[in-house]
């Protein structure tokens, strides 16, 4: 009796210990930094790169990118699709046995209620003026196997759908979008909370779908200070930084901790011109801003990686034209065209939003002083996104600066910039902008691909309303041993797989 009370002792104490020895078990987090916050929690209506890399954790989409290529796509909560010959109808087979975090099954339904949002409100800002314009309606078959029908051809659907996170249809029509205060997905995290201007994390879902994550815990730092997301990588408190700065990296380097990661972005840098308002209405004046352009400077000298812009279609994306050359700077003709042009010495604003891209202070002042040497004259505006945002929609500017988020396709830009002219850049040409809509209703991928030489023909002669500059490497910075990290041309790295080797 005495010996077994001894060997039930040595169990029980056994047992403790192991319990401590669990409990005091170190948590898996990973920390992900970027210059942006969270404007939106709503799935729905928000376009933010830092939406979409959330997302990746706590939603989950009908498709996905396929994460060997970066390009294509592989089944997610859809297991099986097929489109019409007409490109108007999608059908998809719907997987089982998929739940939300707060148990509610995924079902047709869902993804009804989630597209209807976008036919009802065509104000979201993920909506019919952007990923679904034409969507007609989602007819459910029955509970695992439904059709999008579109009022016409759409060549975008697959695409949207890798940024269309699917809702829980009861809770949604429970509670509206306060939803999205504590939003719920059926991912492989679920949301924990949100400190603005701080942190947003999120815990590892125990009763995921499909395979388990690594990680117990993901924490997005929004720090816009390049410096700090810096400081952060080489102490090694950062797991991962994005929209790094080649200049950095001969001291991450030295660091002996951090590994470089470079993806050719599907963003190219532009320069977007108020081409109806004077001087911007007077063709050289215009033909003299993309000839003073030193964009190999701008790739070499202060982007430091990257490939200087041939064309509207950045290499990576479909259509882009390996056969365009890109257009060498010309100082003394850019100078000539400027004296013929109506120009009368103005001050030119440039209108910049800070950390939409890298180096965007040094490429705007790049800009600057080449348009300095043929004689005009222009002020910076390096402005906070949201009054970036706020006066480009109110029209009140000469040039802006940005860049666009491919979706490893032109039609978007095409149709929202161009021929929607949603940033009131006052498009000169309208067989530009007919074009650009035509294009979009093309399922044949030839026909598509003449028209797009077209489309990208009338841009480069007319020099508006846009004169592309660069195509830019997104740098990351990460620590040595961290693997796992799915990193895509359209910036929005997923970690959802993150782990390191130790794990």
């Amino acid at each position: 009796m005495k010996k077994f009370i001894k060997v039930t002792s040595l169990i029980v104490l056994l047992m403790l210990v192991s319990i401590c020895l669990v409990g005091f078990a170190k948590e898996k987090v990973i920390t992900f930094a970027n210059p942006e916050d969270f404007q939106f929690t709503d799935p729905c209506d928000s376009y933010n790169n830092v939406n979409i890399m959330t997302e990746y954790m706590i939603y989950d989409r009908l498709v996905d990118l396929n994460p060997e290529t970066g390009t294509g796509f592989v089944p997610a909560l859809a297991t099986e699709w097929k489109i019409s010959p007409d490109g108007k109808e999608y059908t998809f087979k719907l997987r089982e046995g998929v739940k939300f975090h707060n148990g509610e099954p995924f079902n047709a339904e869902c993804v009804k209620v989630t597209f209807e949002r976008f036919i009802n409100d065509h104000n979201l800002r993920r909506g019919y003026g952007y990923l679904w314009p034409s969507l007609k309606e989602v007819d459910v078959v029955d509970e695992y196997n439904i059709i999008i029908k579109f009022n016409n051809t759409n060549v975008m659907c697959l695409a949207s759908l890798v940024y269309t996170p699917i809702l829980p249809a009861k809770a949604f029509k429970e509670k509206g979008t306060a939803l999205f205060d504590n939003p719920i997905g059926t991912g492989a995290f679920t949301w924990d909370y949100w400190k603005r201007g701080q942190e947003i994390v999120f815990n590892k879902n125990p009763d995921y779908w499909g395979k388990p994550a690594f990680m117990d815990k993901f924490v997005y730092l929004p720090l816009t200070e390049i410096s700090t997301r810096l400081a952060g990588s080489l102490t090694g408190e950062i797991d991962c930084s994005t929209n790094m700065t080649a200049d950095q990296i001969p001291l991450a380097e030295s660091s002996g901790n951090i590994k470089i990661i470079k993806k050719l972005a599907w963003d190219q840098i532009f320069i977007a011109l108020k081409t109806d308002k004077q001087p911007f209405t007077d063709i050289k004046f215009r033909q003299a801003i993309g000839l003073a352009i030193d964009k190999e400077g701008i790739v070499k000298q202060v982007m430091k990686g990257g490939r200087v812009s041939t064309g509207v279609i950045p290499q990576g994306v479909f259509g882009f034209d390996d056969s365009l050359v890109p257009l060498k700077q010309d100082i003394e003709k850019a100078k000539q065209l400027v004296k013929e042009s109506i120009y009368d010495g103005r001050i030119i604003d440039i209108m910049v939003p800070i950390g939409w891209f890298p180096n965007e202070k040094e490429v705007a002042q790049a800009i600057q002083g080449n348009l300095k040497e043929i004689g005009i004259n222009c002020k910076l505006s390096i402005l906070e996104g949201a009054t970036f945002a706020e006066r480009r929609a109110g029209a009140d500017y000469d040039i802006f600066l940005n860049q666009w988020s491919h979706m490893g396709d032109i039609n978007n830009f095409l149709v929202i910039a161009i021929a929607a002219d949603a940033h009131k850049m006052g498009s000169v040409n309208p067989e530009l902008n007919k074009l650009a809509l035509e294009q979009s209703s093309i399922v044949d991928k030839q026909k598509r691909t003449e028209m797009l030489r077209k489309i990208e023909n009338i841009i480069n002669t007319d020099f508006a309303p846009i004169i592309m500059v660069c195509q830019y490497e997104d740098i990351y910075f990460q620590q040595k041993g961290l693997q796992g990290v799915r990193y895509y041309g359209d910036k929005c790295a997923d970690l959802r797989y993150a782990s390191y080797e130790e794990w």
